[in-house]
């Protein structure tokens, strides 16, 4: 087992403060077809909808038990137990995903290249990395 102490490089920023609104989000739906990629989410009064015009070149999906050292990590690094509470979308620089999928792709693809977008819920956590942005669509209950 490796020692992992924690040296968090990775910056971890809020995205789209002032459309999203703040609470309790679960995902309620995940859709990936020839149209694109789909994550619904909605917290019992706003439904938010984050929309990848076109395949993303990694989603991978968890549970948020399998992201604990993460997630610890990124508390400990912004010093905020609650850095996760009444947020979910995130945008990750520096990331160790996009590394590696640089190092498997044979570096076909560039670090730079790919955008690290991360949803994070108490339920499960979304990584998503795409060369495009998200359209983000927010609608009532």
């Amino acid at each position: 087992m490796e020692n992992r102490a924690s040296d968090m490089q990775e910056e971890w920023t809020r995205l789209e403060h002032g459309v999203i609104p703040e609470g309790q989000f679960i995902v309620t739906s995940l859709i990936q077809n020839s149209d694109g990629t789909k994550v619904v989410l909605d917290d019992e009064k706003n439904v938010v909808e984050i929309v990848f015009d076109g395949i993303p070149s990694l989603v991978r999906i968890t549970t948020e038990g399998i992201r604990m050292r993460t997630w610890s990590e990124v508390q400990l690094k912004y010093q905020n137990k609650f850095f996760f509470q009444n947020w979910f979308f995130y945008q990750v620089q520096n990331s160790k995903l996009s590394k590696w999928a640089k190092e498997e792709s044979c570096n076909f693809y560039e670090e730079e290249q790919l955008k690290h977008y991360c949803i994070v819920t108490s339920e499960e956590v979304i990584d998503i990395l795409a060369a495009f942005k998200p359209i983000v669509k927010v609608s009532k209950i």
